[in-house]
């Protein structure tokens, strides 16, 4: 007894109530965990459903900074290295983009857009040989696996047919870009420039 006061002692919380506390928060835990893991995918759609949008816009520094948001959830996403390509590109920063290009066609092999446009940059600056392998994936995808190209719906595959002809052709393997010419015409044969490259190639005329 103190100052008139009865001293009762304090219950002493039982052990197992302890261990019970610990693991709800435990499974708490692990609750926000798996449940940050599941909307991670959401999170990084929605990032990248708004670079393109800002894109379209002509907002290139915020779909830039959209796309960085989402590289930090997801730092292999094809998506979002490939809008960077394009920004990059589009300021003319040749070399950010061509990494830029590299990420997106290591993430996702069937991204054909990127290994094309890679492609076509690697020849558009004379490096043919380099275009060489990203064309070639385009070509191995086939028709059916590829999209139109651009507004006049010409196929990536038959663009990377002939862009691998030209590539060919200034490596100096005439045997090749006569094989490439012969693939052309069997998968699309009414396009008439590629009979008349088929029949240059068969018939060069004098030297």
């Amino acid at each position: 007894m103190a100052n008139g006061q009865i001293l009762v002692p304090r219950r002493r919380r039982p052990e197992h109530d302890y261990r019970d506390l610990a693991s709800k928060g435990a499974y708490s835990v692990i609750f926000v965990v798996l449940t940050l893991i599941a909307i991670r995918p959401l999170m990084v759609r929605h990032m990248l459903d708004r670079a393109d949008a800002y894109a379209d816009m002509g907002l290139t520094e915020d779909s830039r900074r959209q796309c960085n948001k989402a590289l930090l959830l997801d730092e292999d996403n094809t998506r979002a290295w490939y809008r960077l390509a394009h920004i990059y590109n589009d300021h003319g920063d040749r070399e950010m983009a061509y990494d830029a290009y590299q990420r997106a066609t290591d993430a996702d092999v069937r991204n054909v857009p990127a290994h094309f446009e890679l492609g076509s940059m690697y020849a558009h600056d004379g490096r043919h040989q380099m275009a060489i392998p990203y064309l070639e994936q385009v070509r191995k995808l086939g028709p059916a696996q590829t999209a139109p190209l651009g507004k006049q719906g010409v196929p990536y595959h038959r663009a990377a047919l002939e862009m691998l002809i030209l590539c060919y052709d200034k490596v100096g393997d005439a045997t090749k870009a006569e094989f490439t010419l012969k693939e052309l015409r069997v998968f699309y044969p009414h396009y008439v420039r590629t009979n008349a490259h088929l029949a240059q190639l068969e018939n060069p005329g004098p030297e």
